[in-house]
């Protein structure tokens, strides 16, 4: 019997609705729209993914007290639940000994740094030479906080988390799964910032909870708890303005996302990313903001009542801005 296929459609619908783009979240339900962390390194960027997941986000709900800040998959700032931070900084932690002795010996000398300062320890991006290096690295003991506020890194030291590293990095594949299935082990190495040998055994150790499907003629994974939904998943039915880095966009098969290739280069260049105008299922342009002025450039013709819709989520968007409005570039 061969492999269930699963066509580029149902795959980007799943995605979709498993991230809570295809309807908003009630008030407060913050966490749920968190579960697979979101990425923060452009200013107030898990602000905006909040806001696309969850009814009447506020501008500062990046400093609710649900939340923390850690150096992530790729050494990005993540906005993470606090009751996971171990899934987002244990969780790839490497699993041979080099790799760990590496975040040990990092995570030990910034903590010397920070009880010499006896205070949380400031820096601004050229000043990172001042202060221990590898604090990235240092971040997967779970022992390094930050705050980011857009121009400065505030970082200090806490106990490690309690948890065992390897339940860690089985859930931080989960969480991958659920948000980004169907995928593979290289495309979560990637997405985590880990080996391809321990994504590879992250997957292996769970086999029993995935099955293998055919998408787009590819091998690929999802959990066995995600397959019904996969299949029944219907497309967004409405407009999101995506924030560069949102977790929707964070797949390591662009090309899956988006076919076009002159249309990847715009969305992923190798400057200062965009975010990304997601309408009926399909991303359809991408967005600049400059204080509470959004400029969009659409990549096909936009009927009316859609740019309706994304001029209401650009008034929406939890910025604080004495005047917001859009400008449309395109067809």
């Amino acid at each position: 019997m061969g492999l269930r296929l699963i066509d580029r459609a149902h795959a980007l619908a799943f995605r979709q609705r498993a991230t809570h783009l295809h309807t908003r979240l009630p008030r407060g339900r913050l966490i749920d729209a968190a579960f697979a962390g979101l990425q923060d390194s452009a200013p107030r960027s898990a602000v905006l993914a909040l806001h696309a997941r969850v009814q009447d986000v506020s501008p500062s709900g990046w400093e609710d007290r649900q939340f923390v800040q850690v150096w992530g998959p790729r050494g990005a700032v993540y906005l993470v639940p606090r009751e996971d931070v171990a899934v987002f900084t244990l969780g790839h932690l490497p699993r041979d000994s080099a790799g760990q002795s590496a975040v040990k010996a990092t995570a030990e000398r910034a903590r010397k740094v920070f009880q010499e300062k006896k205070r949380r320890t400031q820096t601004s991006p050229g000043q990172y030479a001042t202060d221990p290096p590898g604090l990235r690295t240092a971040s997967a003991s779970g022992t390094v906080r930050i705050r980011w506020d857009g121009s400065r890194t505030e970082w200090w030291i806490v106990d490690p988390p309690a948890e065992n590293p390897e339940p860690a990095r089985l859930e931080l594949a989960r969480r991958f799964l659920r948000s980004l299935a169907p995928s593979t082990p290289e495309e979560f190495a990637w997405w985590a910032g880990v080996t391809l040998s321990d994504a590879r055994q992250t997957f292996y150790t769970i086999e029993k909870e995935l099955v293998e499907v055919n998408l787009e003629g590819r091998k690929s994974r999802v959990l066995m708890s995600d397959q019904d939904a996969m299949e029944q998943a219907a497309p967004l039915a409405t407009a999101r303005l995506l924030p560069p880095g949102d977790p929707y966009l964070a797949a390591g098969d662009r090309k899956l996302l988006l076919p076009e290739i002159r249309f990847r280069s715009e969305l992923w260049p190798k400057s200062v990313w965009p975010g990304a105008l997601l309408v009926h299922g399909e991303l359809a342009g991408t967005w600049r903001r400059q204080a509470g002025w959004v400029t969009i450039r659409a990549w096909r013709r936009m009927k009316p009542e859609i740019r309706e819709v994304v001029e209401r989520e650009v008034d929406a968007m939890p910025i604080e801005s004495a005047k917001k409005g859009v400008r449309w570039v395109g067809p």
